[in-house]
């Protein structure tokens, strides 16, 4: 019970604390998240992203077995095609098919597909929407033209051609401004708790008893106008 008590204390001082501070949380969400806004809406750079579907069919056998087997070997294919697609080899020739000035586009390609599909997704994530979709047409063609060299697979058939998507993936403001927000509060709060433990004033009671000194005495308070108010009563008094 008196555990209890003592935590309902504690949760009541750390109210009163914040309480206090409540101008000093204020004030570090309020600048966090201005500094966030100005980041999402004028320093981050939008980025956008496109892609492309591609799937490379080998030989088929008309015996079950063995067909089963063929299509595990098309999907270990498909994972080893995946590496090969986002390498220089491939890559490179796209930058010189397209005249980009640098292979900073290069960490921004990746190919994927799920599990047991054949199917694969080329995507790129680009400053430009438009050179986005560039990119990953001309990553996909570049691949069909190299397969049968470098892979030995001779039929590879694109299923869908990117499209420019001119809504940005990123920065996400909603999402980024929560996130200031949040750590608005948080470092507000931090702060303001940390004052409060650097503060050795003693302005009450429990101060006292905190540090383990005896209590001595007490006061009450009283304003200057009370002391004023007898000092006047006083005077009339006497004359």
């Amino acid at each position: 019970m008196q555990d209890s008590k003592e935590a309902t204390i504690d949760i009541r001082s750390i109210f009163n604390i914040l309480y206090k501070k409540l101008n000093i949380i204020v004030i570090s969400t309020l600048m966090i998240t201005i500094f966030g806004s100005i980041y999402t809406f004028f320093i981050a750079t939008p980025t956008y992203t496109a892609s492309t579907q591609l799937v490379a069919k080998l030989s088929e056998s008309s015996d079950s077995n063995t067909y089963a087997g063929q299509v595990t070997g098309n999907i270990q294919m498909a994972n080893t095609m995946n590496q090969v697609i986002v390498s220089p080899i491939i890559l490179d020739q796209v930058q010189s098919n397209l005249g980009l000035s640098n292979d900073n586009f290069q960490s921004g390609v990746t190919a994927t597909n799920t599990t047991n599909s054949q199917v694969i997704t080329i995507t790129v994530t680009y400053t430009n929407p438009y050179t986005a979709q560039k990119i990953a047409n001309e990553t996909a063609k570049v691949f069909s033209q190299n397969a049968d060299k470098l892979l030995n697979v001779t039929n590879v058939s694109v299923l869908a051609e990117a499209k420019a998507n001119t809504k940005a993936v990123s920065p996400k403001p909603k999402l980024y401004i929560a996130i200031s927000i949040l750590a608005g509060l948080i470092v507000g709060i931090g702060l303001a708790l940390l004052l409060e433990a650097l503060n050795n004033k003693v302005v009450r009671e429990e101060d006292i008893e905190h540090i383990g000194l005896p209590m001595l005495g007490s006061t009450s308070y009283a304003k200057i106008s009370d002391f004023n108010t007898d000092e006047n009563g006083k005077a009339g008094k006497k004359g």
